[in-house]
């Protein structure tokens, strides 16, 4: 048992959290962090179901909008649902194909990089139905915040605290907002997952193939309309080896104080 899980039972959070136990891993959190590639390329052995939910309880220790905790987890592991999500996905990365693969490059990106990466998420879609699970991760719409911000009272609240110009600005931005809140939900939760999964030695990658057909692969996974499909993550035992992924320097990409400066 690890310093964590002791200070957890110690705390009687195991217990609650049921049948549930920690993963155990030897990895170090900067090496996997500064080791976490994007892996496509997926064995076809199968993963075990209790490793595949440690991946989602994982996922279930990130932060959420207003502690909501509203995530939800759909885990495909079924042939012929598989078939379903993979004709999607052909349509979709075919479209990918015939236009941001081919654009320019932008700055100071690597082309070179980028051919590798549309290889082998070609070897992805020519291969889907080995993947042996397939993550969806979903936000549900969090019904307290949704009937607070439809309260007429809380429209006059808004006027008191913002004024008139910051209440209307704030209306027209909610969709824009709404987004980004669902995100700040879904992608935390989607990065344990997958450093969860690199120090189990296992292999995933983020995708938003369902941003290009929406609705379209929720209607497969029976998704309500009070769920978001935020991100779908192919598992598996990978065929190549982890190792150190290229970022720019995080100078160039800082500024202090303001935006630029």
């Amino acid at each position: 048992m690890g310093p964590a899980e002791r200070l957890l039972r110690s705390r009687g959070t195991l217990a609650v959290r049921g049948a549930m136990t920690m993963p155990s891993s030897d990895a170090r959190l900067f090496d996997v962090l500064y080791t976490c590639r994007a892996m496509r390329r997926l064995k076809p052995d199968p993963v075990p179901e209790e490793t595949l939910l440690q991946l989602v309880d994982a996922a279930l220790h990130a932060p959420s909008g207003s502690n909501a905790q509203n995530w939800r987890f759909v885990i495909v592991r079924d042939r012929a649902q598989k078939e379903r999500m993979r004709d999607l996905w052909r349509k979709t990365w075919n479209f990918y194909l015939d236009t941001v693969a081919v654009a320019e490059a932008r700055p100071g990106e690597d082309l070179a990089a980028r051919n590798r990466m549309l290889a082998a998420a070609t070897w992805q879609l020519d291969n889907f139905l080995d993947i042996p699970a397939i993550v969806c991760v979903c936000v549900e719409r969090d019904e307290l915040m949704t009937k607070v911000m439809a309260s007429p009272s809380t429209l006059v609240k808004l006027v008191s605290h913002f004024g008139i110009g910051g209440a209307v600005r704030l209306a027209r931005s909610m969709g824009r907002t709404s987004g980004i809140a669902d995100g700040a939900t879904a992608y935390p939760a989607v990065q344990n997952l997958l450093l969860a999964a690199r120090a189990l030695g296992l292999g995933a990658v983020l995708t938003t193939q369902h941003f290009f057909v929406p609705g379209e692969f929720e209607k497969v996974l029976g998704l309500p309309s009070t769920a978001t499909l935020a991100a779908i993550v192919p598992v598996g035992w990978p065929t190549g080896k982890f190792g150190p992924t290229t970022r720019p320097d995080a100078r160039s990409v800082t500024s202090w104080d303001r935006y630029g400066t």
